[in-house]
């Protein structure tokens, strides 16, 4: 079963916006990426990877509850992630203007202050402080066609990806193919 069989059709969230903080700790959802989130179902606000926040549609999120699920709960870095996870994420809901208040304890997780950078990652939307967006792209500037590589052709790089079922790397660099002569 794919995630769009399960909860819906799969979203698409991409562009980077970059967005104040408000006074009252609100941040704006850009309209491209609002435009592809359901309605006004509320969201989850949760500490993300490498410093950022993430925000979860409630499909993305269930998948990802439903991914941690079926890991080995007997496994320490599971139950750690799990409950770390969970006590952390906030269910936010938009307001009329699409802005949402990120608590205290997850901004200063973040770093945030000031401007934010909103980056669309697929199924999910990060938030990032300004400054700490501006020195990751810098760390990966020359690197895209490595990266691209390496997530598009390891082995197992696209099995059950949050519901999303495998495609053979085979198919999507070719390999295996003759090339035309």
């Amino acid at each position: 079963m794919t995630i769009g069989e399960k909860w819906g059709p799969v979203m698409l969230l991409t562009g980077s916006y970059r967005r104040a903080l408000d006074d009252k700790l609100r941040l704006a959802i850009p309209k491209p990426l609002r435009d592809q989130l359901p309605g006004e179902s509320p969201l989850y606000l949760t500490p993300g990877l490498d410093g950022c926040l993430a925000i979860y549609p409630p499909a993305a999120f269930a998948a990802l509850a439903d991914r941690l699920a079926a890991s080995s709960p007997a496994a320490r870095e599971v139950r750690d992630y799990s409950r770390l996870f969970f006590s952390q994420a906030s269910t936010v809901t938009p307001d009329s203007q699409w802005r949402l208040r990120v608590p205290a304890e997850l901004i200063k997780w973040a770093k945030l202050a000031g401007e934010a950078m909103i980056v669309g990652v697929r199924d999910h939307i990060e938030v990032w402080a300004a400054e700490r967006w501006d020195e990751y792209v810098a760390q990966c500037d020359g690197q895209y066609e490595q990266l691209a590589e390496a997530a598009l052709t390891s082995p197992g790089a696209f099995v059950l990806r949050q519901g999303v079922p495998e495609v053979a790397a085979e198919q999507l660099t070719g390999a295996g193919s003759r090339s035309p002569r």
